[in-house]
């Protein structure tokens, strides 16, 4: 009984150190040491906390360095590189405010991330006897099909064989 004694009367004091922990500082502001400071707008960074006396003090990030949200970093964000090698180009450029945007080559698709794709593979191609059943695109691979009998192809399209037209000139070649 005194076990539950005990643990009802601290229950009440761990609840306040918890909630008092929890409820610092709101979301417009950042908590070092403390205090609550104000973040610093987007494409900024913290130069010097606050203190009691003076409040944030914010500095823009450097180049090739981005935020792209109120913040309470000391640093900028490093912008994403999109790499040549892994199928992707600059689709938009890096910003104070904003990420690199990757986007797959001509001819690549994206293989990992939809929204900044950081590898791309090239589309396959169809091979003899099969024609593109759908073009690939910057999302997804070509779709091939095989061609129905009576019909050949380059893996590109499907050409049915005119076999009047082939005999005619089995005939004219024989006859010549």
């Amino acid at each position: 009984m005194s076990i539950f004694y005990n643990l009802s009367k601290l229950l009440p004091l761990l609840f306040v150190n918890i909630v008092l922990c929890m409820a610092a500082c709101n979301n417009v502001d950042y908590e070092i040491n403390g205090e609550c400071c104000p973040k610093c707008d987007s494409g900024k960074r913290v130069y010097k906390h606050c203190d009691e006396f003076t409040s944030t003090t914010c500095d823009s990030c450097r180049i090739r360095t981005y935020t792209n949200a109120p913040n309470g970093f000391t640093e900028c964000l490093p912008c994403s590189v999109c790499d040549t090698s892994d199928g992707v180009r600059v689709k938009q450029a890096c910003t104070v405010t904003s990420d690199t945007v990757c986007g797959p080559l001509p001819g690549y698709y994206c293989i990992d991330s939809l929204y900044n794709c950081k590898r791309a593979k090239k589309h396959s191609s169809c091979s003899p006897g099969q024609y593109i059943n759908q073009t690939g695109t910057q999302f997804r691979d070509t779709v091939c099909d095989d061609c129905p009998a009576g019909s050949y192809s380059n893996g590109t399209f499907c050409i049915l064989h005119n076999s009047n037209f082939c005999k005619k000139k089995l005939i004219s070649k024989i006859v010549d």
